[in-house]
């Protein structure tokens, strides 16, 4: 799915200071504006709304200035131009707020130029402009202020205030010239084809992308689907280790209970929720390109009439991004992360007049603002981890960025 412009907006800047939930106040501005007059042609599909929460987007938290700007706690566009595309082709959506006569011959006019603009890129791969070289990289946190968090956190799961706490750290990278962003997307998507690969953007020089491994849930009624990941270990150089690398991780104690932490979390959500999870058994291996997860499925039937933006507060932040107990893993984020996450790990996806749609948690991702890129990535602490060992993941995690901007490993 790709869009372009916006028919209208909805900006959590604009929301009532006493709002309680802000998913679902952006429900109830989506349904004000699909509850008004459309004049829709009978083959034409109804477009979404794309865009996305920050990670702590109960707290109304914007994030800090610079890299957030363009992205407030919560933030969704209705596209003028809407393209979806399967392997039975492509669709094409226009949308226009304008209503006087004419106004269907234009808006054909426009699909039609655009529908050419497509076709023309689609005879000329690669036709995006090269990512620019890079100028500086910075540890924004040093290995002794991650090993000092690792280790107030490890204190409290010994304590038994916490069982996981979900840690990251950042990295900015710092290029010749703005990028484009849709070189950059190009970039991830040949590398990561099991990835769920996004881009958010709502300035020129000023966007969020990334390849999430997971999906915080899927949502065509009454289907509910989402995955529990948790526990990694790299991929092998070669198939032999790759697949001893695969069976350790498989028995692995320790990546098993943080697995087991996130199945558990999500399975009482909804539960508590009042639905009647299912799950597709033992956990299974996820084969990413530089990194490899342990993942269980999970399916709930939900009533008619369910929203996905209902869902995902029941389910976000799942303990694969935050920890458990949720509340109280927040809280150790809050003090233990000197940078502002913003949209990082945050959900990212679209939704329909329905109330169907996707979410994926913004992971593997960067932040882009002008020539500045902050790259993030986190790793879940439980009992027996070790800063050290979760650094390295963190260094395998930011690598699909990386890669993608052409870099090489870091030092």
């Amino acid at each position: 799915m790709a869009w372009g412009g916006a028919v209208a907006e909805i900006d959590s800047r604009g929301a009532p200071e006493d709002t309680y939930c802000l998913a679902e106040w952006v429900r109830a501005r989506a349904d004000e504006m699909y509850g008004t007059q459309w004049d829709v042609r009978e083959d034409s599909r109804r477009p979404r709304f794309f865009g996305g929460f920050s990670f702590d987007f109960r707290s109304g938290a914007r994030g800090e200035a610079g890299f957030w700007d363009a992205f407030p706690a919560a933030k969704f566009v209705l596209p003028v131009y809407e393209v979806s595309a399967s392997g039975s082709g492509a669709f094409l959506t226009v949308t226009s707020r304008r209503g006087e006569p004419g106004a269907e011959a234009e808006l054909r006019s426009r699909a039609e130029r655009m529908r050419d603009m497509i076709v023309c890129l689609d005879r000329q791969p690669g036709a995006t402009n090269g990512i620019p070289g890079a100028t500086a990289m910075e540890e924004v946190v040093s290995r002794k202020e991650w090993a000092g968090g690792v280790d107030a956190v490890l204190a409290a799961i010994r304590a038994g205030t916490v069982g996981k706490v979900v840690l990251a750290r950042p990295l900015d990278v710092t290029l010749e010239e703005p990028p484009d962003s849709a070189a950059i997307l190009s970039a991830l998507l040949p590398v990561n084809p099991l990835a769920h690969i996004f881009l958010a953007q709502f300035a020129r020089t000023n966007f969020l992308v990334g390849a999430a491994p997971e999906l915080i849930g899927t949502l065509r009624c009454p289907d509910f689907r989402t995955m529990a990941v948790g526990g990694s270990t790299p991929r092998g150089a070669d198939p032999v280790a790759d697949r001893w690398l695969g069976r350790q991780l498989l028995n692995s104690r320790k990546d098993l209970g943080e697995h087991r932490i996130v199945v558990d979390g999500i399975i009482r959500d909804l539960e508590q929720a009042g639905f009647s999870p299912e799950t597709d058994g033992e956990p299974h291996l996820l084969p990413l390109h530089r990194i490899q997860h342990l993942r269980t499925d999970i399916l709930a039937c939900v009533p008619p009439g369910t929203h996905i933006l209902s869902l995902l507060t029941v389910v976000h932040p799942t303990a694969a991004v935050c920890g458990e107990p949720a509340a109280d893993a927040l809280r150790m984020i809050r003090d233990a992360e000197t940078t502002d996450r913003g949209w990082y790990s945050g959900p990212v996806g679209w939704f329909d007049e329905k109330g169907n749609g996707e979410f994926a948690p913004a992971l593997r991702a960067a932040v882009c603002r002008g020539t500045l890129m902050r790259l993030f990535a986190g790793a879940g602490l439980v009992e027996g981890s070790r800063a050290g060992a979760e650094w390295d993941e963190t260094r395998v995690k930011l690598q699909t960025m990386l890669s993608a901007l052409g870099l090489s490993r870091l030092p």
